[in-house]
């Protein structure tokens, strides 16, 4: 199985940030980058934040995390490792997530959510 990323760009609520983090951790997500606006599982003196981990329970301890300024920034590094990056989003013209398939089995795919 490949490895999937998600970047979470300019997510506001820090609830909305805590339950990604705990469904990637169900669902086996290897990374996850926070940029811009949205919250760290770290407050500014690097202690973990409790109303983060209310909403996490622990995967804030056990899903791997970046935070990067900008999203370009984190674009240009996975394409730098060759990664396939795919958007979410509500759209009409989106398709189920469930039935992409990838143009290239040996590269690996990256998530990300797009801005709300």
């Amino acid at each position: 199985m490949k490895d999937l990323v998600i970047v979470l760009y300019n997510i506001r609520s820090i609830y909305n940030v805590g339950s990604v983090f705990r469904t990637c951790d169900a669902a086996g997500i290897s990374k996850i980058f926070l940029v811009g606006v949205t919250p760290s599982p770290l407050d500014r003196l690097g202690n973990f934040r409790k109303d983060f981990a209310k909403v996490a329970l622990g995967a804030e301890k056990t899903v791997s995390w970046e935070y990067a300024k900008t999203f370009g920034t984190v674009y240009k590094k996975l394409r730098g490792e060759g990664c396939e990056i795919l958007a979410v989003e509500q759209d009409k013209r989106s398709i189920p997530y469930c039935s992409f398939k990838t143009t290239n089995a040996s590269t690996p795919s990256r998530l990300f959510k797009s801005e709300r």
